[in-house]
């Protein structure tokens, strides 16, 4: 089975909302979170945030503790082939203008309801959903 590793943005405002960072695939024009291949001797959220970097432009800090892992059948040609991604989240701290693949994708900040609305892949959304819900209460009760 393929791996990937992948970024789930997300920023609190000053009231405490959350919001999360959504971009286009390539292929399709879906809507997905940031992600890529591993890289021999770069860590994981290293990686997570250089992916989300180079496809959205985002600065931040990435946490280093795997907050889900999530399967879905990727296109490789004729063939179809498993892919298992492990997502990072990643705290945003700004966007930058120009990033390398602002021509290929879209980018969308919106609030967690919006997310799952646009997120079609089930596994992801299912991820997206428990984490920001979980993420939102936390930031809640510390205020």
């Amino acid at each position: 089975m393929f791996r990937q590793i992948a970024a789930l943005p997300v920023q609190f405002a000053v009231d405490g909302s959350l919001y999360l960072y959504l971009v286009t695939s390539r292929g399709g024009g879906r809507w997905i979170i940031p992600k890529g291949n591993p890289i021999p001797g770069i860590a994981a959220h290293e990686v997570a945030a250089q992916e989300a970097f180079e496809e959205a432009g985002l600065v931040g800090w990435v946490m280093p503790v795997c907050v889900g892992t999530f399967e879905f059948d990727r296109a490789r040609s004729i063939e179809k082939s498993g892919c298992l991604i492990d997502v990072y989240p990643m705290f945003v701290e700004k966007q930058v203008k120009k990033f390398n693949e602002q021509r290929q994708r879209r980018v969308l900040r919106c609030d967690l309801e919006t997310a799952l609305t646009k997120v079609t892949m089930q596994p992801l959304a299912a991820l997206i959903e428990r984490y920001g819900r979980q993420s939102g209460s936390i930031r809640r009760a510390v205020g």
